[in-house]
């Protein structure tokens, strides 16, 4: 009797074993971290030689005209633009492993430093806006399916399809310089420039997130629409449950996939959306300062921004897949 109960206990641990073994999440998270990897190396790569390949002086344009010609070529030895290109390529791989980005040319300051200082601005604006797109077009994009299911609403239908699409389809510079136009030239209610005050957010955080809501509100009225046709929906009517019931039970669940993939892609381009936003509204970020590196020919700086960047979208939709795999456990075996 012993025998069979332990022999019987070995057969479940070796069960459990190849249960495990079988688990999907771990190559799961291996691939996706591996590309992860793999597209940062690429980007960091991409980045250091299109920045050499823009041309200029680096150490002139930092020192001046007045600078004396020897101490342009003691600055330029300096900080290693002198040796060969692929030299400075391999420091520049080994340093950026633990981040360290090296010394802006233009400042003198740390890279690094430089970038610790501005970024918690353009999280701030990147985060609101997302918060701001995500409160309104969710809700925004059910209303809608439901006011227009079975052809009902073809005014509100034709306007709402009318409105999102000039908002998705105008580009953000010309949203912020007509914000500025009406409401801190004309109206004077808001200022037009400047990271300080509760204010000097609106018009910054309305410029990214306009096209955002138009395009995501459309994307949750499509859904919604196609999950409302759907018979488990329809089932859920005739069982006469109350709408509300039918809409958060069995809809917005089943319309939260392509959401999410959405989200975790907005999410990922407003650190790099914001430099149009930034530099139309004089915001001290990340996206003021990519465009003042490029000007001066800061490579460092340069680099170490568009890192900074990349390594932010790349995680969110790393982050992004991961939630979605939770919802959705069948994408992992898809996946596989």
């Amino acid at each position: 009797m012993t025998s069979t109960v332990t022999t019987s206990s070995r057969e479940d641990s070796d069960e459990s074993s190849r249960k495990g073994a079988r688990s999907p999440w771990v190559g799961f998270i291996v691939r996706r971290t591996g590309s992860l990897i793999l597209s940062l190396w690429l980007i960091a790569t991409l980045i250091f030689f299109l920045s050499r390949a823009i041309g200029g002086d680096a150490v002139r344009a930092a020192a001046g005209v007045t600078a004396t010609p020897e101490y342009v070529a003691a600055r330029r030895a300096e900080l290693g633009l002198d040796d060969p290109l692929l030299e400075q390529y391999g420091r520049f791989i080994e340093r950026i492993v633990t981040f360290d980005f090296g010394e802006s040319i233009s400042t003198g300051n740390s890279v690094a430093v430089e970038i610790a200082a501005r970024l918690p601005y353009t999280v701030q604006l990147g985060l609101y806006a997302f918060l701001l797109a995500m409160l309104v077009s969710i809700p925004l994009g059910i209303w809608m399916a439901v006011r227009t299911e079975n052809g009902r609403g073809e005014r509100t239908n034709a306007a709402f399809n009318a409105i999102s699409g000039f908002f998705a389809s105008i580009p953000d510079f010309l949203i912020a310089i007509s914000l500025v136009m009406i409401f801190a030239v004309g109206l004077r209610w808001l200022p037009a420039a400047g990271g300080e005050g509760v204010t000097a957010f609106i018009l910054p955080v309305l410029t990214m997130s306009l096209g955002l809501i138009a395009v995501l509100s459309r994307l949750m009225k499509a859904e919604t629409t196609r999950v409302l046709r759907e018979d488990y929906t329809r089932t859920a009517r005739a069982n006469n449950l109350p709408p509300r019931v039918v809409l958060f039970r069995h809809v917005l669940p089943n319309v939260m996939t392509a959401t999410l993939t959405y989200s975790g892609m907005m999410l990922a381009s407003l650190m790099g959306g914001a430099i149009i936003t930034e530099t139309v509204f004089g915001w001290p970020g990340i996206g003021n300062l990519f465009v003042k590196s490029i000007a001066v020919y800061d490579y460092p700086l340069l680099e170490g921004l568009v890192i900074i960047i990349a390594t932010f979208s790349l995680v969110a939709t790393f982050i992004v897949d991961l939630i979605l795999a939770k919802v959705d456990p069948k994408s992992l075996i898809r996946s596989s």
